[in-house]
């Protein structure tokens, strides 16, 4: 009997948090969301925070997928003990992972992909436990500044992690203000704003919702989410800007049809000409206008000029062809960096970057096991792109073009990220055009320049020459 009535008590104490669960992915949706199309049903967070010892839960809330599969640092679950002690919520439909006391293993990241019969989601959730709750409030999700025009629906969602407040009639709150001018606010919002509070874990996690469903003139400007626990108050921003509107102009005398032919003409045969002496020289001139004419970057603080980043796959490329050739060719005073195999693992190197004006990092399917794995692939890149600004991507490889495209919970594709980054694929038909590609992202260098000398070094030197046809399969 005294069995039952502890078993009982302990499940009084979890009915709370289980019912949080089971109803997260029910509540705050998306409105008016399109039929038969699979989309995350809410925000999702990038970071989330817990106490160890603890119940957390982690959630990707989505509509019309036929699956949700977890990963946890590249590992499908189910999990062994000693990697995660999460557990899938049976009645949440795969949308969320929970455990009832979280432990210090429990902490890394956590990927959830969607999927249908045509269309792939994914979207990577950082776990960070503490021994006990931090004093400042962790923000967990904060929407953008966003461009609106009149009539069209405003969404803002401001959380934090705040932990448990110990203090006798003392408790955490989060919630909206809007700015006026003078930066004056004003202790109740307008009556056609709608304002929702959230709570998980018992109240450790806060959140508010701020929703117009048809934004006019007036509602425009700056908006405040106030974060507040005993002792602390942090204040974050957002810009709600109104649409610009563009007017056309009809043009009531329009040019001679004659005239007209003849301007395009001469213009169509400039436009060849140009294109005809950019592909032939222009790479050269870019080069050399920038090696000439623009600033120097040695004194900007910087240790040294280049950083080539790679996995021990790539070690005889980038050690064996690209050093060589930055240093004793190009004269760029340059470190290398190997990677660890484990992408999940590489954020600890992104400090690394700091000091050097430009970083190459060497991407090839080797550094993923063999192949374009397309979701693991945004990962890596995403993660890379760490480094900085400065940061420039060699591939040895053609780079994949996915059907059904890739996307995280940004709404970026895997082509999307390519070209943003500007990745620079070796072409072995044609490297000088590589070499002029990659000359043109490095830091100027002047015809004559002394040679800056990086002191010992135990770099693969051996026939190191310029290209690098042999090491790309």
């Amino acid at each position: 009997m005294a069995m039952f009535r502890l078993a009982f008590s302990v499940l009084l104490c979890l009915v709370p948090g289980i019912l949080g669960m089971n109803n997260f992915c029910n509540r705050n949706n998306y409105e008016n969301l399109p039929r038969n199309n699979m989309q995350f049903s809410k925000e999702v967070n990038f970071r989330e925070f817990a106490v160890v010892g603890n119940l957390k839960a982690l959630h990707c809330c989505a509509k019309d997928y036929h699956t949700i599969t977890w990963y946890k640092d590249n590992k499908v679950y189910p999990w062994p003990l000693e990697l995660s002690t999460m557990l899938l919520f049976p009645a949440s439909v795969n949308q969320t992972i929970y455990v009832q006391s979280v432990k210090p293993t429990d902490a890394g990241n956590y990927t959830c992909v969607l999927k249908n019969d045509t269309v792939l989601h994914s979207h990577t959730i950082q776990l960070r436990l503490f021994d006990r709750a931090p004093d400042d409030p962790q923000i967990t999700y904060l929407s953008e500044d966003t461009v609106l025009s009149v009539g069209d629906n405003l969404r803002l969602f401001c959380e934090a992690f705040v932990g448990l407040v110990d203090v006798p009639d003392a408790h955490s709150e989060v919630y909206w203000n809007k700015l006026y001018p003078n930066s004056t606010t004003y202790d109740e919002l307008p009556s056609h704003i709608r304002h929702a509070q959230t709570e998980q874990e018992d109240g450790q996690t806060l959140g508010a919702y701020m929703i117009i469903d048809s934004i006019q003139s007036e509602d425009f400007g700056e908006y405040e989410c106030v974060i507040t626990k005993p002792g602390i108050t942090i204040k974050k921003y957002i810009k709600v800007i109104e649409r610009e509107i563009e007017v056309e102009y009809l043009d009531p005398s329009p040019l001679p049809i004659a005239k007209l032919a003849i301007l395009m003409t001469a213009i169509l045969c400039l436009f060849v000409a140009v294109v005809v002496l950019y592909l032939k020289f222009g790479l050269k001139v870019q080069v050399r206008l920038k090696d000439t004419l623009s600033p120097l970057e040695d004194s900007d603080g910087k240790e040294k000029d280049v950083l080539v980043v790679y996995t021990s796959a790539d070690s005889e490329l980038a050690l064996g062809v690209l050093l060589p050739t930055l240093e004793e060719k190009y004269k760029y005073t340059c470190d290398s960096k190997e990677l660890c195999p484990e992408i999940s693992l590489w954020y600890k190197d992104l400090s690394e970057g700091e000091k050097y004006r430009r970083v190459i990092v060497v991407i090839s399917p080797a550094m993923l096991e063999g192949s374009w794995d397309p979701s693991r692939l945004l990962l890596a890149l995403k993660q890379l792109k760490g480094f900085g600004p400065n940061v420039i991507f060699i591939s040895l490889k053609e780079l994949p073009k996915t059907e059904p495209e890739i996307k995280n919970a940004e709404g970026e594709t895997l082509s999307a990220v390519i070209r943003s980054l500007g990745v620079i694929v070796w072409d072995r038909r044609d490297e000088e055009k590589v070499w002029y590609l990659l000359r043109l992202k490095l830091p100027p260098k002047r015809t004559g320049s002394e040679k800056r000398t990086t002191g010992p070094d135990t770099r693969l030197r051996n026939n190191s020459q310029e290209s690098i046809g042999e090491y790309v399969v």
